[in-house]
């Protein structure tokens, strides 16, 4: 006969609507309720600012900033140092990837540097120039190709004496075909260039000189169509004066650019003119350097001299550094061009520029036939000396 057995049960006890199975007390509790966390809360906040504080005060310190560069710290050896010239340049040593204007040191037997200390500079030698051409200026900022220097000059009235025998010409055939009752003469012309750019200069002249010669409802600017169609048209007949032979070279450039490439300079013509125009004078005047003479011209850049933009442009293209750059200008203001890149200036007077004032400029002489290559250009570069 089969037996049943009846099991009691189980009481269910009714929990309190809101309260948790973790509540405080439970024996089914995991620990992480009421004062336990609130003291894991408590710890993880106190590590927290801990961790600030410490950060805070390692920033704050006052570390090496030849170890540390100008933004943070590294503590291993430092390989980066700037080069002559080059003030105030620092750089983190993993910053191996545009040198810009430095370089890295020589590495000598023996030398030891920790935490920005140099512990044992090891056996001094003379730096070689393997050692410094890694950077793409070679040794004291000369060019990767071995080039030791770098001549720029400006073209008008540097190399020939186009402005009051040629630009102003052509600027008066122009307004002729286009109908304009305008002659600039020589006198007028001289003081038109203490503006830069021929289309400044028309702008300067209708809106200044003479604003009853222009008769158009838009205001005159470089932008202007019929200022750029102006340019454009008196351009073309430059360089037909140009390419006819009209014009001679000044005394002297042409055995002063001659020594420059004999002594492996690089080259190159800088100027606020039309490029065409430029290019027609260095080819007509200078066949035998045209190809290695390098134009930097019109709109090349956005501002005109004096703002050095065309200069630095060229010191960067060229893979020269400004302080090996000699500048050869005819103006005060392509002077004080050169100056601001933080180059070398030498000019050449003209026949426009003969009473201006030369501040800016490292050398002063009427013509470049009273200039010696050696003396007066070379002289100007920086020397490597030891102590």
């Amino acid at each position: 006969m089969s037996a049943f057995v009846v099991l009691p049960q189980a009481t269910q006890v009714p929990r309190v609507v809101g309260e948790s199975i973790y509540s405080q007390g439970s024996p089914t509790s995991p620990g992480l309720a009421g004062a336990d966390v609130s003291s894991w809360v408590t710890s993880a906040a106190l590590a927290t600012v801990a961790a600030v504080s410490i950060y805070r005060a390692m920033r704050g310190r006052n570390w090496s900033r030849v170890s540390l560069g100008p933004n943070g710290g590294c503590f291993y050896e430092y390989k980066f140092r700037a080069k002559p010239g080059a003030k105030y340049r620092y750089r983190f040593s993993t910053d191996v990837w545009t040198p810009e204007w430095g370089h890295y040191p020589n590495e000598e037997k023996g030398r030891l540097i920790r935490y920005g200390q140099l512990l044992n500079k090891g056996t001094v030698r003379l730096p070689m120039q393997e050692d410094d051409d890694n950077d793409g200026w070679g040794l004291l900022g000369a060019a990767d190709d071995g080039a030791v220097g770098a001549l720029l000059l400006d073209c008008d009235g540097t190399l020939a004496e186009t402005e009051r025998d040629g630009h102003r010409v052509a600027f008066n055939k122009a307004f002729a075909e286009k109908g304009f009752d305008v002659e600039w003469d020589a006198d007028l012309y001289g003081e038109l260039l203490t503006t830069g750019g021929g289309k400044e200069r028309m702008t300067r002249y209708f809106k200044e000189v003479n604003p009853d010669a222009w008769t158009f409802a838009d205001e005159p600017a470089p932008d202007n169509a019929l200022i750029m169609e102006l340019h454009e048209l008196k351009t073309q007949i430059f360089m037909d004066i140009v390419k006819s032979g009209e014009l001679p070279l000044r005394e002297g450039i042409k055995e002063l650019i001659s020594k420059a490439d004999s002594a492996g300079w690089q080259l190159a013509v800088c100027s606020t003119s039309n490029e065409a125009s430029v290019r027609a004078v260095v080819e007509t005047m200078l066949p035998e350097f045209a190809d290695k003479i390098k134009v930097f011209a019109g709109d090349v850049v956005a501002a005109k001299k004096p703002d050095p933009a065309i200069y630095k442009l060229a010191a960067q293209d060229l893979g020269v550094a400004p302080m090996r750059c000699v500048v050869v200008e005819d103006t005060g203001i392509g002077a004080q061009a050169g100056a601001a890149a933080s180059m070398k200036v030498v000019v050449t007077k003209s026949v426009y520029s003969a009473k201006e004032f030369f501040g800016d400029a490292d050398v002063v002489v009427e013509n470049a036939s009273e200039l010696d290559f050696q003396k007066d250009i070379v002289s100007l570069l920086p020397v490597l000396e030891l102590a």
